[in-house]
């Protein structure tokens, strides 16, 4: 359950500085303080659903594009979470290109370093539970 819980709090903590990252160095894409936490959790949870769906039509239509399921699995969760709420608002497509790479590119990265800076931090304990 703890491991459980460390790996949801890493695929919120990777979505929450992808669009922080996409809102500080995208003109155009914002991000309003007040729906920040349900930004996140609106663009984790669609990714979470969009990627392995995007992913398997891909691999069946067009083996060549799968290497971009995450970029358009990004873009689709960042189009979803707009529509609920006034709080993500991105104008103009280059927003939306540059802030879907940014998010992307962050979040991808986050999404590696932040399981290990944890068991830095000592999370060794919830990754193993037998110890």
């Amino acid at each position: 359950m703890a491991r459980l819980a460390v790996m949801i709090g890493v695929y919120l903590g990777s979505a929450a500085l992808g669009l922080l990252a996409a809102a500080i160095a995208v003109d155009g894409f914002r991000v309003r303080v007040l729906g920040f936490v349900t930004t996140v959790i609106i663009y984790a949870i669609v990714q979470g659903l969009v990627t392995p769906w995007l992913a398997r039509v891909t691999v069946e239509r067009a083996r060549y594009l799968v290497g971009l399921t995450g970029l358009g699995a990004t873009l689709i969760a960042l189009v979803i979470a707009s529509w609920f709420g006034r709080a993500l608002w991105i104008s103009g497509l280059s927003a939306w290109a540059w802030g879907a790479l940014v998010v992307w590119l962050v979040s991808s990265i986050a999404a590696i370093a932040l399981p290990r800076l944890l068991v830095a931090l000592g999370v060794e304990a919830a990754r193993d539970p037998q110890e």
